[in-house]
């Protein structure tokens, strides 16, 4: 009986010896897998091809995007990729469009007009008598968004064309900027998986983020278990690779504000900061008056008012802040 005891401690003994040997074996390996990672993150110090003014806000968004006040409810979490500093979810994807928007403005590959309308008594801006709408003169092409956006320009003016056979006129070209973003949102959606899916503000920020990694400037997210798809994965940077474009995303804010000084309000120029993120949210207060003809009103604070009431409305269609549909 004794004997028989002391075999099988001694199996026991032996098989936790085995079992703690290959866990350990395990953890080491893996181990070694994550240094290497985190140093191939490291190495790459040559750009990897150009970017274009959304994927500049993203990589150096702690440039261009204002501090989170508080946590954002629900999946939607937006991080700068070199600080890891947390961000405002709604100010990011307000910073791409509006960095997207005025630099192809300023290429010539867009143009805008203001048109009247009556107003929607709807919120952000009930009183709103005006709509932004907007051309397309040029090929749009060098970023994700841009693309996003040539795909739109063709769902809501393409039919146009077919129907009639012919180029459109100069009135036909043009369509209304909220009806632009919807389209775009759309398209991008049907690149995203369920999972991928944050609602309206993550959806375009996850866009740029994807192009980014294929790009290399940003690599994926460690591999998730089948209880990590809910989470909320970041890719992580090629820091050296980020950090010679140092020099193109302070051109790209220097230009932004340039911008803002030739398009804008006293009021929006006024508050241009010396550095950080150019305020998107601070406009005109007189751009809602009615009674005022809409060739003296404000390019850039109409961009940007047309921007957020844009993304404002489409986000109040979301079933809830954490749905990803």
């Amino acid at each position: 009986m004794e004997l028989a005891i002391a075999l099988a401690l001694i199996a026991l003994g032996a098989a936790i010896l085995v079992g703690g040997y290959r866990t350990w074996k395990l953890i080491m390996s893996r181990a070694a897998e994550l240094a290497a990672e985190q140093e191939g993150i490291q190495v790459s110090t040559e750009s990897l091809g150009p970017v274009g003014p959304d994927g500049l806000v993203c990589l150096f968004a702690h440039q261009f995007v204002r501090p989170a006040a508080k946590t954002p409810p629900g999946r939607d979490r937006a991080y700068a990729p070199l600080t890891d500093q947390e961000l405002d979810p709604e100010d990011f994807a307000l910073q791409l469009l509006y960095a997207l928007t005025a630099e192809l403005f300023a290429e010539g590959r867009l143009d805008f007009r203001l048109v009247p309308r009556e107003p929607t008594y709807m919120p952000p801006f009930p009183q709103k008598a005006w709509e932004l709408q907007v051309r397309q003169l040029d090929r749009l092409e060098g970023s994700p968004l841009a693309k996003a956006m040539a795909v739109a320009f063709e769902l809501l003016t393409g039919r146009k064309r077919r129907r009639r056979a012919r180029p459109l006129g100069d009135e036909e070209g043009w369509v209304a900027l909220d009806d632009l973003v919807d389209r775009m949102l759309r398209a991008i959606r049907q690149e995203l998986s369920f999972w991928e899916r944050t609602g309206v503000y993550g959806d375009l920020r996850s866009y740029v983020e994807d192009a980014l990694v294929a790009s290399g400037y940003l690599s994926p997210p460690e591999r998730a278990t089948w209880l990590d798809r809910v989470k909320n994965k970041r890719p992580r940077p090629n820091v050296n690779a980020i950090e010679a474009l140092a020099e193109e995303a302070q051109a790209l804010r220097r230009r932004l504000a340039e911008f803002r000084r030739r398009h804008g309000s006293q009021e929006a120029i006024a508050g241009i900061p010396d550095d950080g993120p150019l305020p998107i949210t601070d406009v005109d207060p007189h751009l809602m008056d009615g009674n005022r003809p809409l060739g003296e009103l404000p390019l850039d604070d109409c961009l940007r008012a047309s921007l957020y009431e844009a993304l404002t409305a489409l986000r109040q269609l979301e079933p809830s802040s954490d749905a990803g549909v």
